[in-house]
């Protein structure tokens, strides 16, 4: 591989990387508009101007490869300081004063540009500056807005709906200084990865309908985490104030989905608003609910286990939503009180893709973690009752015990008629953090953190196992689903009291071929797959 010298750094790259890829390799950041690395170099921003020794003149950063050994580029000499300069002062000299208005603010890379490169004072008439009227709220799609005054026309959303989501919605209209951008007549921005275009915008040009004037960013706390919109497992980042989301963004992994996510997972987390919030055990009895503590709530539901009823079976209904964890205390507890009536139910979803370097990866579930909890154990034993039977059919009147994992696995969760065939368990135990028509009507109600509130792994389409950590602590009288099933199984298995989360990983890797091998800390951030179930992502068209 060719070798290049920056501000006196050298670093090995392959042949045909860009000087700006060269730099950030060696903590060098050359400053850039325009350029993306998965969008086509178009050299428009003139920003990232370099100086490379035997050439005459200033070069662009972006569009400059290294094909050779020996190549010398300074980034800080008075010339591409004043080219800089030159440039900040140029892309200002319309730009709008109203970073105070503007959601952008706080992540916005004219003003980070401006501090670190610009100057202080301006040489330009502010009557004088160049306006778009009208232009200030222009909807181009359900999810996006523009402002045509602060756009300085680095073509990225052009370039994305182009060369990405390949649906060209986005263009250039009129000529030098009058250019703007818009959507082309009978065709609003509206395709699945429409959003994407607010994240690459770098100012303040293209903002997002749901997140518009909702919070100033710096108040904003950030959290690594996953989607749970589908089995794609798309790695997001959790921006939250106080534990209350206020929005998802894509986070890199170019395993799964790359820079981008779809429009539909960015609306997940609005769910945790709309539903009420399960927030303190409850037992209802004679038709009358009350709150009770935790040992009550965990002893009455130890004694039903024990009691195993001659009445009917003991059955565990469990959910995509459940950590690989969770399913494997709650498959181990199923066993623990012998029973082989244990399985899982997911909806079926709309086809979710997402793009990345191999291709396209798309989802079909509902539920981040089908395959997770099935391979942890979540399936039925010889002669089990599987979840269409107690969801579509009459198995739940038959059952003595039925213990169901999460109060909002879906759709039947809220269906009057579904609930009804689940009550008519003589035992109904419903375990989650949305206090869901089902959860109202349980004997017993247990109170647990959503995915933002805890951690585990999910196991995507592909079988990529993937680690999630909590952005924030739960209420206070509201536990990690681990922790109340792990306290349930120690009641049976006294020598399981008080496992880590890397302890009963360890344990499931034990038990469940398809973990074999694999240890809770030595999983990367990118995911790994296991072998056993993955398939070969779909190619990407066009």
């Amino acid at each position: 591989m060719p070798t290049v010298t920056i501000d006196d750094r050298i670093v090995e790259v392959p042949a045909g990387t860009n000087l700006i890829e060269a730099g950030q390799r060696v903590g060098i950041q050359i400053p850039h508009y325009c350029w993306h690395p998965r969008l086509s170099v178009v050299g428009q921003c003139r920003m990232c101007m370099v100086e490379i020794e035997g050439m005459p003149k200033l070069q662009t950063a972006c569009s400059t490869q290294v094909v050779k050994d020996g190549m010398v580029v300074r980034t800080k000499t008075p010339a591409v300081l004043e080219a800089q300069r030159a440039i900040m002062e140029f892309l200002l000299i319309n730009h709008p004063l109203d970073c105070p208005i503007c959601d952008q603010a706080g992540e916005c890379a004219l003003q980070d540009y401006g501090f670190k490169h610009g100057q202080a004072f301006s040489r330009f008439r502010y009557e004088e500056k160049r306006t778009y009227p009208e232009k200030e709220r222009v909807p181009l799609g359900p999810h996006v807005l523009l402002n045509m005054n602060r756009c300085i026309h680095c073509t990225r959303c052009v370039r994305f709906t182009q060369e990405i989501s390949g649906t060209g919605e986005i263009g250039f209209f009129q000529r030098g200084a009058r250019k703007e951008i818009g959507v082309f007549p009978g065709r609003p921005l509206d395709n699945p990865l429409s959003a994407n275009v607010v994240d690459i915008c770098p100012v303040g040009a293209l903002t997002s309908t749901r997140f518009r004037f909702a919070e100033r960013v710096w108040y904003l706390d950030k959290k690594p985490s996953l989607c749970t919109g589908c089995d794609v497992g798309c790695n997001v980042t959790i921006e939250h104030r106080r534990g209350r989301i206020r929005r998802y963004k894509p986070r890199l992994n170019p395993e799964v989905n790359d820079h981008w996510l779809c429009d539909f997972g960015r609306t997940t987390a609005e769910r945790y608003d709309e539903l009420p919030r399960l927030l303190a055990p409850r037992i209802r009895k004679d038709g009358t609910e009350r709150a009770v503590s935790w040992r009550e709530a965990l002893d009455t539901t130890t004694q039903r286990l024990r009691a195993r009823s001659n009445e009917g079976p003991l059955a565990f209904l469990g959910s995509g939503f459940l950590s690989s964890e969770e399913a494997f205390l709650l498959a181990a507890l199923a066993d623990a009180v012998d029973s082989p009536h244990r399985a899982i139910w997911v909806d079926s979803g709309p086809a979710r893709r997402i793009p990345n370097p191999r291709g396209w990866i798309e989802g079909r579930d509902a539920a981040p973690n089908r395959r997770g909890a099935e391979l942890a154990g979540l399936v039925p034993g010889k002669g089990g009752i599987d979840a269409s039977e107690l969801l579509v059919g009459d198995a739940a009147a038959r059952c003595s015990f039925l213990f169901v994992a999460d109060s909002d696995f879906g759709r039947a969760a809220h269906d009057p008629k579904v609930v009804e065939r689940l009550r008519g368990a003589q035992f109904l135990v419903v375990m989650g953090w949305a206090d869901t028509p089902l959860a109202r009507v349980a004997d017993i109600a247990l109170p647990v953190a959503t995915h933002a509130e805890r951690e585990g792994t999910f196991v995507n389409v592909e079988g990529r196992l993937q680690r999630f950590s909590p952005a924030f602590p739960p209420p206070s009288q509201v536990r990690e689903a681990l922790s109340v099933l792990g306290e349930l199984l120690a009641r049976f298995r006294p020598e399981l009291a008080g496992r880590s989360i890397a302890e009963v990983f360890a344990d499931m890797a034990a038990q469940r071929p398809a973990f074999s091998g694999r240890r809770w800390e030595a999983i990367p951030a990118t995911g790994t797959v296991l072998e056993s179930i993955a398939r070969v992502a779909p190619a990407a068209e066009g």
